[in-house]
């Protein structure tokens, strides 16, 4: 009987991920001139882990906590550091991806489709957010963490060695620390990857070795459960019969639809995607609500999935099947997670190496079959496009007031957009840009949205209470605004005008505690300009003060200090 022959590889075996690295460049090396953005005030800048170097405390994000902590002490808080981080950690995403898909597909033409599906993913336009969002690192490094489990897996099912299962399982437990989901990613990947790979000998190995196996699925539960991963996960499951966590659901299979044709064609790209949630009246048969485009869209999602499964189950169509399954399945799952951000782009992050992939699968197959074309011909035309794509997606992010003006361009009524550049204006002291946008573009994006609330109605709802959280802070950085350029007096009137409409608005400090301390912080600064830093302190020590509002807190205790110290 006659070996089989070994895949014809390049000899330079470094070549192709120099060219993913060349390519990743090429589309996203320009990040390092982005702005910081959004929550990245919160989980970089004003994070209380990071700044006390405790790491440790971050929970399910310890170990990007800790990266974060590393590049804060090289970088200082410097945005192109973090970007150049999160672009090196996308590229070798891509690098792993290609290491992956190269065994498991296998021979010479193989080969050369992992190449191509890694290139695709390396520039894919949707997965700009990555490079240039630098709180996204957490996901980046769970979907790092997360291939690199399944390739080592793999290699041990191909190759054995039994080291390559401690190691495995280290790269599970990186995607566990990195963010709260990403064990879920690490351990799709393996097993979808990992099933798909299994021979007879497999099958016989298994029978034989079925305690040891049992045994690395018991660490494996049991790191989940120290972790407490499963701590989302079991509050989604407890609520299910809530309508508006059924709600949620249905929004989240409308969303799968919108990553879907922007993953085919990656253009109407926004940072801060503005959606409608699905409602659910009460009273309502889950098959049975207003919106009907919601239920097919479920029905699709359901559908899809069940597909791909089916394809993986036939030899023929198993690569395509595993790679449209853990596509799916990256934001199928997510169903289960109630985070009321129903799309931030870097969601589908996870899933984007595997739709890279089975899309370079497919259309190398279509190529073959429909045209005497070689393949490389519209291969190098469609990675030059998708680069000039995600380049521009870059420069966007270059300045603040281009990005904003881009996410208000797309979505009229995305109030978040105008409290960034308040929050922006007000660490710059430039006082008089928040007054005029609160007295101008404030009113306007705050009359679309209640236009659009009224024509969406009964079958769907923008975020309202995101809104209400919105108008709560913009109304806080214009008393705040009003203090500074004309007297801490005019800005407490604000504040209490701001306190009536609250009420006025049915926001119970208990139940709506996040608005609330928003108040309470915006009040508490004001009073600080007043010079009464006892009443400050007061109130920034009420219960539910948020991480960032405690660098206030210490500062207005080390003031009052002092003043004890010297009075003495």
């Amino acid at each position: 009987m006659e070996t089989p022959p070994k895949p014809n590889l390049p000899e330079r075996a470094w070549l192709p991920f120099a060219w993913i690295i060349a390519a990743s460049a090429l589309a996203h090396l320009w990040c390092l001139g982005s702005v910081f953005f959004l929550d990245d005030g919160m989980s970089i800048l004003k994070n209380e882990f990071i700044q006390s170097g405790q790491f440790w405390k971050a929970g399910p994000q310890a170990w990007t906590a800790l990266v974060y902590i590393a590049e804060s002490r090289i970088f200082g808080m410097s945005s192109p550091g973090f970007h150049a981080v999160n672009w090196l950690i996308h590229t070798s995403a891509a690098c792993a991806l290609f290491a992956l898909a190269r065994d498991f597909l296998g021979d010479r033409e193989r080969w050369g489709v992992a190449l191509f599906g890694a290139l695709l993913f390396a520039v894919h336009p949707l997965g700009s957010e990555i490079p240039n969002y630098a709180r996204t690192q957490d996901l980046a490094w769970a979907t790092l963490f997360s291939l690199l489990a399944a390739w080592t897996f793999l290699r041990f099912l191909k190759k054995g060695g039994w080291t390559k299962l401690p190691a495995c399982l280290l790269f599970i437990a990186g995607a566990a620390l990195s963010k709260g989901p990403g064990v879920f990613h690490a351990l799709m990947m393996t097993a979808a990857v990992g099933l798909a790979s299994l021979t007879p000998q497999h099958h016989a190995f298994i029978r034989r070795r079925a305690w040891l196996l049992g045994g690395a699925a018991v660490l494996v539960i049991a790191a989940i459960w120290i972790f407490d991963a499963l701590a989302t996960f079991r509050g989604g499951m407890s609520k299910w019969s809530d309508p508006r966590i059924v709600g949620h659901a249905y929004t989240i299979s409308r969303v799968f639809w919108e990553f879907v044709w922007r993953s085919v064609i990656p253009v109407s790209l926004s940072a801060d995607h503005h959606i409608a949630e699905t409602m659910i009246p009460p009273g309502a048969k889950f098959w049975q609500i207003p919106d009907t485009g919601a239920m097919w869209a479920a029905a699709g999602f359901l559908a899809t999935a069940a597909f791909s499964v089916f394809l993986a189950f036939r030899k023929s169509t198993r690569i395509v099947g595993v790679c449209l399954f853990l596509y799916v399945a990256s934001i199928l799952f997510r169903v289960l997670f109630l985070v009321p951000e129903f799309m931030p782009e870097y969601r589908i992050y996870p899933g984007l190496p595997w739709f890279c992939l089975g899309a370079a699968v497919v259309l190398n197959a279509g190529l073959r079959k429909l045209t005497t074309i070689p393949p490389r011909i519209p291969a190098v035309v469609l990675l030059s496009v998708f680069i000039l794509l995600s380049a521009r997606r870059s420069f966007v992010w270059h300045s603040l007031d281009r990005l904003t003006a881009d996410i208000l361009q797309q979505y009229p009524t995305q109030a978040r957009a105008i409290w960034e550049l308040n929050d922006h204006d007000i660490d710059a002291k430039n006082w008089q840009a928040v007054i005029d946008r609160q007295n101008g573009m404030w009113p306007e994006v705050k009359r679309r949205f209640l236009a659009e609330n009224q024509r969406l109605a009964p079958a769907r709802e923008l975020p309202t209470g995101h809104f209400a959280l919105a108008d709560v802070a913009c109304a806080g950085d214009y008393a705040i605004a009003i203090a500074a350029k004309e007297n801490p007096a005019a800005g407490l009137r604000e504040m209490n005008r701001l306190e009536i409409y609250m009420h006025r608005l049915g926001l119970d400090p208990l139940a709506h505690a996040v608005h609330w301390s928003y108040f309470f912080y915006d009040k508490a600064l004001i009073l600080e300009m007043a010079g009464n830093d006892q009443a400050a302190l007061e109130l920034l020590q009420k219960e539910g003060l948020p991480d960032w509002g405690k660098f206030a807190l210490k500062r207005i205790q080390k003031k009052l200090t002092d003043k004890a110290a010297g009075s003495r």
